[in-house]
């Protein structure tokens, strides 16, 4: 069986997207033994390289014109097409998705959302949109309760909550250090918002999300942890290494130290994996922390993060802008204070997902084999 997978950032350099891609690649590799994915991916060359899995050029509109025959053939070619994550579903960029979502159907190929997420949709072209390409999909997952709230206003097709494809990444073996060690995973902030792919946010909210991470991070060395800064993302303007910049800026201490970018999903997984616990505005430092079984904290500045730390059994360590400066350190000293509880409920709740995301690809394997799903 030959998939194309599209939806997520593939070949951005996004750890996220790139994690999602070899969960997915795992998971259906185990539900359907020998099946060939291709991506549509931004570097083709990145993507197999880092994630194993075959791709091509994906194209704007105007170049996907330009290209058409090699699009037609790649959707040509497939048994089906599966749209993944990160958040393929927002509220602009509405030609383009229109044009890839609508290509399953145009070549008759079965269409799955597969683990997907959502932002909130406020215009109504969105919601139309959203709408149309809804009606081509047989089987829809989210990976949190807030993306299937924002689809279920616009489809009748059943929708479940599964959980993030990159919890099928095949677990790392790591050492914990001698000194308790904290990652600290920020996220660049922007009053653009769009360009930097996170939900809308006053200058004042960014300003106090900063000075709440500084003060976790102070707090942190004070309480004895060896405090690191990892960036997830280093490609402008996204580029995650201008915000912990901004924030060693804000602390009072200078015993942090800022880590490269993690060379792959491995790498970073195995960082969370050595840490005594993840303090996660990256929304797959979260993830991947809660594949290690690495107690996680963080900030809600978008309703990803939400979703997670919900799922996850980790809503008492999540604060948000509003809760006050000092409510960050309040929610990792719950952590430090209550760690193997903590642990617990996260592995369990994880494996939970993990569970969820399995019989879902055997649903999508039995819908793209031609069998009722």
């Amino acid at each position: 069986m030959r998939l194309v997978v599209f939806g997520g950032w593939f070949g951005s350099r996004n750890l996220g997207d790139d994690a999602i891609l070899i969960g997915l690649r795992n998971v259906l590799g185990r539900a359907v033994p020998g099946v060939e994915l291709v991506a549509l991916s931004t570097d083709p060359k990145y993507t197999e390289r880092v994630c194993g899995v075959e791709a091509v050029k994906l194209r704007s509109p105007r170049g996907l014109v330009r290209n058409r025959e090699e699009y037609l053939r790649v959707f040509e070619e497939a048994d089906g097409c599966i749209v993944s994550g990160g958040t393929p579903i927002y509220d602009y960029g509405h030609l383009s998705r229109a044009i890839h979502m609508a290509l399953p159907a145009i070549k008759g190929k079965p269409l799955v959302f597969f683990g997907v997420g959502a932002k909130p949709l406020s215009s109504f072209k969105g919601r139309e949109v959203t709408r149309l390409l809804l009606r081509g999909a047989s089987l829809i997952s989210t990976r949190d309760a807030q993306s299937r709230g924002v689809l279920m206003q616009l489809t009748r097709t059943p929708i479940v909550v599964t959980g993030d494809s990159a919890l099928h990444m095949e677990p790392v073996a790591a050492e914990k250090p001698s000194e308790p060690a904290a990652l600290i995973c920020p996220r660049h902030l922007s009053l653009d918002h769009r360009r930097s792919y996170h939900q809308p946010l006053s200058s004042s909210e960014i300003n106090r999300i900063r000075h709440m991470v500084a003060r976790a991070a102070d707090h942190l060395i004070s309480r004895g942890y060896a405090v690191r800064f990892a960036p997830f993302h280093t490609v402008p303007p996204d580029d995650d290494r201008q915000e912990i910049t901004r924030v060693l800026n804000l602390m009072k201490s200078g015993d942090a130290m800022t880590l490269p970018r993690p060379a792959s999903p491995e790498a970073a997984l195995r960082l969370t994996a050595e840490a005594g616990l993840v303090v996660g505005l990256r929304l797959h430092s979260l993830i991947l922390a809660g594949l290690s079984g690495t107690p996680v904290a963080s900030v809600g500045y978008d309703i990803k993060i939400d979703g997670f730390m919900e799922l996850a059994g980790a809503s008492r360590y999540l604060c948000h802008a509003e809760d006050g400066l000092d409510a960050l350190s309040a929610r990792v000293d719950h952590i430090i204070d209550d760690h193997e509880e903590a642990q617990r409920t996260l592995t369990d709740n994880v494996e939970m997902m993990r569970r969820r995301i399995s019989s879902e690809s055997l649903k999508a394997a039995r819908l793209l084999s031609g069998q009722p799903p």
